[in-house]
C-alpha cells in the first residue's frame, strides 16, 4: 500500500510542473515599431503569438 501511495503522489508531483504557468514577455509591434511590452503567465508562450494585417499595416505580437 505505501508503494502505492508513493507513486500515486510521484504522478501528482510531475503533473502539477508539467502544467505551471510561467512568464512570457510579450512585445507587439506596428509596422515593425513597438508599441507595448508586456510580461504575461501562460503554460505556452508562443500560443500567444498573432499577426494581423489591416490596412497596409502589420500589427505583431511576439512572445517569449
Amino acid at each position: 500500500m505505501k508503494k502505492v501511495l508513493t507513486i500515486v503522489a510521484i504522478v501528482a508531483m510531475v503533473a502539477c510542473m508539467a502544467s505551471c504557468k510561467k512568464k512570457c514577455n510579450c512585445t507587439t509591434t506596428v509596422n515593425g515599431q513597438v508599441v507595448q511590452t508586456v510580461e504575461m503567465e501562460s503554460t505556452n508562450c508562443s500560443k500567444l503569438n498573432a499577426s494581423q494585417t489591416v490596412g497596409g499595416m502589420v500589427q505583431e505580437t511576439k512572445c517569449k
